[in-house]
């Protein structure tokens, strides 16, 4: 979808020679061969090559599995910098087209290159490092570094590339290269590109992929339709995201010649993947008959309280491991994923009051006949038995003021919706057990209607109540927006708005439906300001908070504070909007 990727070697080395004779010819083999060979060396085994799940949910999102400094030490290990042939640079400069970095009488690669804010170019003597950029990004998006690294070899050969180029770092993952046409500029930069990657891969982990969800998907050897496919069944969403990112399969050919070229219909990019991260970290479908209790917790998800949470601790006990111990906050999950292992109990408790209400649907038993309360135990220990399904509610004193969300991990679903209030989560009668869960309990909210109008899509559909107007994961800019009251807030009130958008810069404000930004224009929505009218501001607050390129989903504000960027040209891509009582 995003990038060609079927390039068996990627090497990128530029050698350009005017006269095409023999020994030149050979010349340019050799050398090809000596920087390529990295690339073509013996492949992974393919015995156990499963097109429907290259890689397990936790490998993709096993985000502590290098710190910092591991990357650093593993990049300088894999490639040390150590091309000093000054006369091969030289030849290589005249080519004004590309420009490569020569320091201290050597090529700089990439575990030595460091990159600035406009980082485009390459030769900066301060900013960040390579090391730093991948980590960071694996921190904030919660995707393995290790599949970032692979990423950047599959893709453009940095890892290995012993002179790589300011256009090689520019396209440094593929992002926003379709297969069809030229790469988009707007996703030019190494840091741009590597935080471009982890936010897809973490919103298909998140969200699923509605190119390629989990189930049975067509999927082309190469992007020639004459050259077929076949019915592939998708069976997480990691795998998922690797086909949202590089839509083909390898065929026979491809997977037959390892590292190598297959035929004319072979592609290369979801092999590669496959193979590198084999060769150089191991175990891609690690599963959980494989794993630590401290692999396990190092997946956890950890999310701060928002403003309006109401402070709690739950846990979960799991097959093989007991309980998740130590218990997590409101928002965060529990349990796994990615492992294939069944939550079979669980326990909920707030931190300053009592009031919470919970039961399970257990394997060959059903519904609790009770919710059980403030820290109990639901489900079973010691019986083998997995959950299905779980209500969770509030006594009618905390409910009076607040909702409790949540939401399961199921078992070949992956993540399911939000539910509230003592709504099913989960399912019954189609034998699928629960592996995690989150809860969080908020301030109730008085949930606006909100629509939002997407570049190539339109206007998309009424969202209320926190729920995500836009996309993320897909680079499409917002253009435009409408929002309204809610029915029992309407009486003689507004809500009043107003956007930033490239081009225009503040546009007036608007209010109850109206639309504010452009339609038809292909501006792009930059910031937000949303405000009650004085009336209602008295008893409610307004929040919001939105998704920028190059940053990701930014803090929760409120009451006309301004949410997103000016002058820095990054587009709005999704909001979301709640109004709570104070």
């Amino acid at each position: 979808m995003f990038i060609s990727s079927y390039y068996a070697c990627r090497c990128n080395k530029k050698i350009r020679f005017g006269n095409i004779v023999f020994f030149i010819v050979v010349f340019v083999f050799v050398i090809t061969q000596w920087y390529c060979s990295d690339n073509n060396a013996d492949a992974a085994s393919f015995a156990g090559f499963d097109p429907g799940y290259i890689i397990s949910d936790y490998q993709m999102g096993n985000y502590n599995s290098m710190t910092e400094a591991d990357i650093q030490a593993w990049l300088t290990a894999k490639n040390p910098c150590d091309n000093r042939d000054y006369g091969y640079y030289q030849r290589l400069s005249a080519n004004v087209k590309y420009i490569w970095h020569w320091d201290n009488g050597h090529f700089v690669c990439l575990s030595e290159e460091r990159f600035g804010n406009n980082d485009n170019e390459i030769g900066f003597q301060y900013g960040e490092s390579a090391a730093h950029i991948i980590w960071q990004a694996a921190q904030d998006y919660r995707i393995n570094p290790q599949v970032l690294l692979v990423l950047l070899q599959k893709e453009t050969g940095l890892i290995t590339d012993r002179i790589p180029n300011n256009s090689d770092y520019r396209k440094a993952t593929g992002y926003g290269c379709p297969d069809t046409a030229a790469c988009s500029s707007k996703y030019y930069g190494f840091k741009n590109q590597i935080r471009n990657a982890a936010a897809l891969y973490r919103y298909v982990l998140d969200n699923g992929s509605r190119y390629y969800p989990v189930g049975n998907n067509y999927v082309q050897y190469n992007p020639n339709a004459g050259c077929g496919g076949t019915v592939v069944n998708i069976k997480n969403r990691a795998t998922s995201s690797l086909y949202q990112y590089t839509p083909y399969q390898p065929n026979a050919m491809a997977l037959a010649a390892g590292y190598g070229t297959g035929d004319a219909c072979s592609s290369y990019g979801n092999r590669n993947f496959y193979s590198y991260f084999q060769d150089w970290f191991g175990g891609v479908t690690k599963e959980g008959k494989e794993i630590t209790i401290q692999e396990v917790r190092s997946n956890m998800v950890r999310v701060p309280n928002e403003q309006n949470d109401l402070a709690m601790k739950y846990n979960a006990h799991v097959a093989n491991f007991g309980w998740m111990d130590p218990p997590v906050n409101g928002g965060e999950m529990t349990g796994t994923v990615g492992y294939g292992i069944r939550m079979e109990a669980f326990a909920v408790a707030l931190e300053e009051y009592k009031g919470i209400e919970y039961r399970s649907h257990i394997q060959d038993v059903g519904w609790e006949n009770v919710y059980h309360k403030d820290g109990e135990v639901s489900g079973t220990t010691g019986r083998s038995l997995r959950i299905e399904a779980v209500q969770i509610r509030l006594n009618s004193e905390l409910s009076k003021n607040y909702d409790i969300y949540y939401r399961v991990h199921a078992a070949n679903i992956g993540w399911m919706e939000w539910m509230k209030n003592g709504e099913v989560a989960g399912t019954t009668g189609e034998y699928r057990q629960l592996e995690a869960i989150q809860i969080k309990i908020i301030k109730k909210d008085y949930g606006p209607l909100y629509e939002a109008h997407v570049a190539d899509y339109g206007w998309l559909s009424w969202m209320r109540s926190g729920g995500m107007a836009g996309t993320v994961g897909e680079s499409r800019r917002m253009e435009a927006v409408m929002i309204k009251l809610p029915i029992e807030l309407t009486n003689g009130h507004s809500i009043y708005y107003r956007t930033h958008v490239s081009g225009r810069g503040w546009l007036g404000w608007s209010s109850n439906g109206r639309m504010s930004g452009t339609v038809g224009e292909s501006r792009q929505m930059e910031a937000i300001q949303i405000q009650l009218d004085a009336g209602l501001a008295r008893d409610y607050d307004v929040n919001y908070r939105v998704h920028v390129a190059n940053i990701g989903w930014q803090p929760w504000l409120k009451n006309g504070q301004i949410a997103g960027t000016t002058g820095r040209g990054w587009q709005m891509e999704a909001l979301e909007i709640r109004i709570t009582k104070k």
